[in-house]
């Protein structure tokens, strides 16, 4: 299994492919693929989930540019403390035609790390949903 990261892209809404109620979950796919070669893994299951962190105005017509904050390999919370130490990369998004360029932009990171560390690592009703079917699958397995 990968390591825990968190991954912050700037994307224009309206390039994302799909629904614009589901452009999070197209773009989580798109993140997950380039990065760690599989899907996103949006549902909270035990023992590993993703979660993104949905921006304003994600599902607009308008062609709004936004930050999407992606927490990848999530097994458990994190202390802002932890969270700082996971390893952040920051990517400016394009669609070229069919093709997405990810642009690395490194010179970022510490900043990202700073302005992302007030978002909870996993979400906070996601986290307290995981502890309790943690809770649940360590019970059936006993």
């Amino acid at each position: 299994m990968a390591n825990s990261m968190r991954v912050l892209v700037y994307a224009r809404v309206t390039d994302i492919p799909g629904l614009p109620q589901k452009r999070y979950l197209a773009l989580g796919d798109l993140v997950a693929r380039q990065l760690l070669s599989r899907n996103f893994h949006a549902s909270v299951h035990p023992p590993v989930y993703d979660h993104v962190h949905i921006p304003a105005d994600f599902d607009s017509e308008q062609p709004l540019e936004r930050w999407f904050i992606f927490d990848l390999n999530v097994r458990k919370a994190l202390p802002r403390s932890e969270l700082l130490q996971l390893p952040h990369l920051v990517y400016f998004a394009s669609r070229q035609g069919d093709k997405w360029i990810f642009l690395k932009r490194d010179n970022s990171i510490e900043r990202a790390k700073s302005k992302a560390a007030s978002f909870a690592w996993g979400g906070r009703l996601e986290q307290k949903l995981f502890a309790e079917l943690r809770a649940e699958y360590s019970q059936d397995v006993s």
